[in-house]
């Protein structure tokens, strides 16, 4: 039986750290719009309500944030752990890149932005709901590489290969922080799902 190397934890962090530049920027919209309310007047039950209700929302995407930074951080390290001291080598018989497949994640930023007032729960629940679908999707699929914030500095390809070791062709994903990959170059692979792996380039 063939399963997911990726853990939940891992898979849920690259889901969050995606919409990372989303967060921040409604987290933004209604600390300005409500900044107000953000006066102490000491510690008492109106307070908490009112805290609650401008910026209940906010202080949950601000904790998801830091959970999905946390995680992305001992992901990439333990992958590139696994990669470096057992890794498959392989060589690139073709290779596109595709990174222009974020720029296409990115328009699911589109409909959250109809919903500015995180204050009114009307507008909450819908986004709490695109957002569940949106990651169940992400999660499970091979979707889970394709990441606008990840894409910063690192580069993804689709790439066809030579197994070294057993001297197969295969396909497959890859995530690695050399920017200019070409045919016939010399990775160590390590896979992180079904046809996805995290590369890095061997050194001459």
């Amino acid at each position: 039986m063939r399963i997911n190397k990726l853990h939940l934890g891992a898979r849920i962090s690259l889901f969050i750290v995606s919409y990372l530049p989303l967060f921040f920027i409604m987290c933004f919209v209604q600390i300005y719009n409500y900044r107000n309310y953000l006066h102490w007047k000491g510690f008492h039950t109106e307070s908490v309500l009112i805290f609650l209700k401008y910026f209940g929302t906010v202080s949950v995407l601000i904790s998801l944030s830091i959970f999905g930074v946390v995680g992305l951080k001992i992901f990439l390290s333990n992958v590139k752990r696994r990669c470096q001291t057992s890794g498959r080598t392989v060589k690139i018989l073709d290779i596109e890149n595709k990174n222009n497949e974020s720029i296409s994640y990115l328009f699911t930023y589109i409909i959250p932005f109809v919903f500015q007032d995180l204050s009114i729960i009307s507008n909450v629940v819908p986004i709490a709901i695109l957002l569940i679908v949106t990651g169940l999707i992400y999660i499970n699929s091979s979707m889970i590489l394709i990441n606008p914030t990840i894409s910063i500095y690192y580069t993804l390809y689709q790439i066809t290969y030579l197994d070294i070791e057993s001297n197969k062709k295969r396909s497959g994903m890859i995530l690695t922080k050399s920017k200019y990959l070409e045919e016939d170059d010399i990775l160590d692979i390590e896979d992180v799902g079904p046809k996805l792996y995290y590369a890095e380039l061997q050194k001459e």
